[in-house]
């Protein structure tokens, strides 16, 4: 997936759980994950991760923690609104 399309998605999704193959283990694996950092809880999380031109900085909710992801990795991104059947996603 590309960079650009990777961003587009996960913005409008919100909260999505994002499937990606591991770059050392190349087993499938998976994140609940966010870009949207605007979130008492999150801003207060330190982040030491910096992002170069091929990487994604989420910040994941199953890990609680920051974490760079690779879109060329990410096999699939669903948003978590339609998992629990809220109204976000129409």
């Amino acid at each position: 997936m590309k960079k650009d399309d990777f961003v587009k998605k996960i913005d409008d999704a919100g909260d999505a759980v994002v499937t990606y193959r591991s770059k050392n283990s190349r087993r499938m694996k998976y994140n609940v994950c966010t870009r949207d950092f605007d979130n008492k809880y999150i801003q207060e999380k330190r982040n030491r991760a910096k992002p170069n031109d091929r990487q994604v900085l989420l910040f994941c909710w199953d890990t609680d923690s920051y974490r760079l992801l690779s879109p060329e990795n990410v096999t699939s991104i669903l948003p978590l609104a339609r998992i629990l059947k809220n109204d976000r996603i129409t």
